[in-house]
Order: structure tokens, then sequence, then C-alpha cells
């Protein structure tokens, strides 16, 4: 299974302030989400999914990492992220995406074998930031340039066949 992690990053790896990304709405971005992420597991924080209203992700089976949050018709809700990651891998699913928040990021780069980061250039004083990690260990891919972002895809190194 191939465990990839995909977010919007400001100029100093910000993901969100006060529970939401400050940018908004960028079309470009979205999109590609949307693209990228469309009939593949997506696995959330609490918070993450708060931000989406509490409404799942269409086309899409959502997973929340919460204690509080139940199972529901349209939401499976886990414990623990290594827990999740066991169930998907017994399931024979083929990839997975992270999609937030900075804690479940935080446990998520060192499983990682795709990073794909939309960096948007400008500093939007963020509360949350994605983690760090070697960029060492990843081959970089350009996806697109636009104005004001472009979108970066990281492939570990001894990844094989994507």
């Amino acid at each position: 299974m191939i465990i990839s992690l995909i977010a919007a990053v400001d100029s100093n790896m910000g993901i969100g302030l006060n529970g939401i990304m400050p940018w908004g709405y960028i079309k470009e971005d979205m999109a590609f989400f949307k693209k990228t992420t469309l009939n593949y597991p997506v696995v959330m924080g609490r918070v993450t999914f708060e931000s989406l209203n509490s409404k799942p992700l269409s086309n899409r089976k959502n997973i929340i990492i919460s204690n509080t949050i139940t199972t529901t018709e349209d939401v499976c809700a886990e414990k623990s992220l290594e827990e999740v990651l066991k169930q998907l891998l017994i399931k024979k699913e083929k990839q997975v995406f992270i999609i937030g928040g900075e804690s479940i990021y935080n446990k998520a780069i060192y499983y990682a074998d795709i990073v794909y980061l939309t960096h948007i250039d400008k500093d939007y004083n963020c509360d949350r930031f994605f983690p760090s990690f070697d960029m060492n260990d990843f081959n970089i891919e350009v996806i697109s340039n636009f104005k004001h972002q472009n979108i970066d895809v990281y492939i570990k190194k001894y990844t094989k066949n994507l």
C-alpha cells in the first residue's frame, strides 16, 4: 500500500490558522486535491473533519482519527493512525491519503511513500504546520506552476513501481 500525504502549505510550511486554511479556496489546488484523492481512502484528524463542516468528502472512504467522533454510514472513526493503516493494509487498499491536520501529519510523515505539497508563496502566520522531512530521501517532481503557487510531488527514493 502506498501511503501518501497531501497538503497545501504557506511559505513557512504553515497549514492552518484557528482551525481553517487561511488562504481559503484556491481553484487549482482544490482541483488537484480532488483529482488526486478521488476513489481512495482519506485519513484526517477531528479538526480537519470539522473544517469540512463535518461532512465527508464524496467518492472517498473518510476515516477520522478521533476519540470523540463515532462511526456513521459515511464516516469511519478510529483511535489511532497505526490501526487505520493496519486495517487498510489488510483490505489491500492500493493507496491511502493522509489529509491533515498537524498531529496526523507528524505521525504519518514517517510512513510516507509520497508527499504532495502545494506551495503557496505567502506567509499566513499559521499556528499549525506541516512537519519537516529529509528531502534527500525523496525525488522531487514539479507537477505545475501557477501565479503564486506550485505543486510538487516528493517520491521516496526506495519506493518502486508508483
